[in-house]
């Protein structure tokens, strides 16, 4: 734990900005060893530790950072990745990178240092705001706009889930997209996708035929911006509180407490 307050420290005091869309602004971490399971992060996290290495994103790049020596922190490398970057979801040794413009994997090298392996980029008139997770095969991408003042987004309507086929890492393709109210932070836990669907509340989906996802819960009546599941626990991000569910049994799925935050 200590371990991780020094990284969002280290973020603060070496300027990176930690930008996302406005309301959606936040921090979390992701710990986990290089190639291992994914780590404990929302879906808007800005930066994650993957062994010995740091990862940062800002609007625009990706910048890698030695922790081996976590009190003496060493910036290795930076990458333009693209702009109105949002979020880094990491899996099985790959970086998910989501952007405003589009979706981009990276492949973390022996060095520590990422390469880019394949990008799926979009074809709007606007720049929607785009959170991603993943597993083996797919990609869970959402976009969504905000108004023109916003960082990203505009007036014409754009909010949706993207589901990507990754099982060729090199050839991202697009498989499916379904229309949502306003959707941000993901969830994904094996065939279960949670989908922050902002003022909609909270959309729990069985998702193990992509082409035809099923809708099993809905939960209303307050505002979800993000979601960590951890093994039959899912913590969700509202405006005034932090909601916790119990999934252990999907069927009947229930909330069990609510945290509230403090303005």
């Amino acid at each position: 734990m200590k371990k991780s307050f020094l990284y969002i420290l280290l973020a603060a005091c070496f300027g990176i900005s930690l930008y996302s869309c406005a309301e959606d602004a936040g921090v979390a971490f992701n710990e986990s060893a290089q190639g291992g399971d994914t780590g404990i992060a929302g879906s808007y996290a800005r930066f994650i530790t993957i062994g010995d290495f740091l990862y940062i994103v800002d609007q625009t790049d990706i910048q890698t950072f030695s922790v081996a020596n976590p009190a003496a922190p060493v910036k290795i490398n930076t990458q333009t990745v693209a702009a109105q970057i949002e979020s880094i979801f990491h899996y099985e040794g790959r970086l998910f990178i989501g952007s405003g413009l589009g979706l981009f994997i990276y492949q973390i090298e022996a060095d520590g240092i990422p390469s880019l392996l394949s990008s799926n980029v979009y074809d709007y008139p606007i720049v929607p705001c785009d959170p991603v997770v993943a597993n083996d095969q797919y990609a869970y991408v959402s976009l969504h706009d905000q108004d023109a003042e916003g960082p990203c987004g505009g007036w014409i309507d754009i909010n949706v889930l993207k589901i990507f086929d990754i099982s060729d890492i090199m050839d991202p393709i697009q498989i499916a997209e379904y229309p949502m109210s306003k959707p941000k932070g993901l969830g994904l836990d094996g065939n279960i996708l949670f989908v922050c669907d902002d003022y909609d509340g909270l959309k729990v989906f069985d998702v193990s035929d992509p082409l035809n996802i099923q809708l099993k819960h809905h939960f209303q009546g307050f505002t979800a911006f993000d979601v960590i599941p951890l093994d039959g626990l899912l913590m969700c991000v509202g405006t005034d509180n932090i909601y916790q569910f119990d999934y252990s049994d999907i069927e009947n799925m229930t909330e069990i407490s609510r945290i509230p935050i403090q303005s």
